[in-house]
């Protein structure tokens, strides 16, 4: 269905005190067109201190209060995995625009059923696959379909962080599977998304999950911890493999580092940041000669005065997501963009479990084709 266009400002209620706070609302906020009218938390005391030390003009007792308010017209969904398709469906049914946070829902099942209540509306649905606005993977992109190293060989990632290495042993959600946390969804999401935005989809993968960085089981009632490791290999559009590695307990890590090899040489686009994913990315090139990489210019907006990169990237996706809802037109990245990243990583981890390739079958998207799926406990 097509998107109904509005040309006033959107009014804007964000689920989410950590990331939501942190992240999301300074980044809406830095839009002409958006006011952010309201936030709601798990914890009522938390979100009223939230709502008064930012200004936000209401503090809801509860998410569901911030869905139903009328005035709420787009809604920001950034609570742990476990609780995403519940308020997206209650969004969707309330007829609010959406962004809800990576990486969507727990499983393809719970994605297909968001997707699916998303194409028969005409709102704007969107999925936090950030790393898409970032200036050097844009341009990246650009040169990849330009040709500028020949055809495409192979792709490898490296994300690696000191992290859960560095010695906090503080219980949260982040290491708890039950309500999707761990390294796949947190840090993989993202490669996921963009390997198949610059490539191509995933046709079929190998991965590999442990725990390397502090004990196995943790917490006040001794649960196993998520995964906070990741090695894997997709194979993607063409027979193209890409290797990847990913780790938020390796002490000496080098950072987030993408690197395309071409028959004519390299793309990298690198940051060895510890502290930040986003300050301190660049965009390098192979000398077609030497092999020595050189930095490519890129036109990007200062980080200057930003405490946390990610404000920036999620600003950018910000101002993508209010434009569509104002013109009435669908956006990436798209719902069906995070179903498409939900069933690559469903595959992972049967692979995992499995030890051995998985095909990546991508079914029509909808629920029922994946009633199959063992659902994540």
């Amino acid at each position: 269905m097509g998107v109904t266009p509005r040309m006033t400002t959107v009014t804007v209620g964000i689920v989410g005190t950590g990331f939501g706070a942190q992240v999301h609302l300074p980044a809406f906020r830095r839009l002409s067109a958006v006011t952010v009218a309201g936030i709601a938390g798990q914890d009522r005391d938390k979100t009223a201190r939230v709502a008064q030390a930012q200004g936000v003009p209401t503090a809801y007792g509860s998410w569901q209060a911030l869905i139903d308010d009328k005035k709420i017209e787009a809604v920001v969904i950034a609570v742990p995995p476990r609780f995403h398709c519940e308020m997206v469906l209650r969004a969707l049914e309330a007829g609010k625009h959406v962004l809800c946070e990576k990486p969507f829902g727990v499983d393809p099942v719970e994605a297909a059923s968001m997707l699916e209540k998303a194409r028969h509306s005409d709102l704007v649905c969107m999925v936090d696959y950030q790393f898409r606005m970032a200036p050097e993977r844009i341009r990246l992109k650009e040169l990849l379909e330009a040709g500028a190293i020949g055809r495409v060989r192979r792709v490898t990632v490296e994300w690696t962080v000191r992290g859960r290495a560095a010695g906090n042993r503080a219980w949260s959600w982040q290491f708890d599977p039950t309500v999707g946390g761990g390294v796949l969804f947190a840090f993989g999401s993202h490669v996921v998304d963009y390997l198949q935005w610059l490539m191509g989809p995933a046709k079929s993968v190998t991965a590999h999950l442990s725990t390397r960085g502090g004990p196995a089981v943790m917490g006040p009632d001794a649960r196993p911890a998520a995964a906070d490791t990741l090695d894997g290999i997709l194979l993607l559009q063409d027979d193209i493999p890409a290797s990847i590695t990913i780790s938020n307990a390796t002490p000496g890590g080098r950072g987030h580092w993408l690197t395309v090899y071409g028959e004519r040489g390299a793309l990298v686009v690198g940051n060895p940041n510890q502290a930040d994913a986003v300050i301190g990315t660049c965009l390098y090139e192979s000398d077609p000669t030497t092999g020595v990489l050189r930095e490519v210019p890129v036109s990007a907006p200062s980080t200057d005065g930003l405490s946390d990169g990610r404000t920036l990237l999620v600003g950018r996706l910000a101002e993508t997501f209010a434009s569509a809802i104002r013109a009435g037109t669908p956006t990436a990245p798209s719902f069906e963009d995070g179903w498409r990243a939900q069933v690559v990583m469903q595959a992972m981890r049967e692979a995992h479990e499995r030890r051995r390739w998985m095909p990546v079958d991508m079914p029509g998207g909808r629920g029922r084709s994946w009633s199959h799926v063992r659902r994540t406990p």
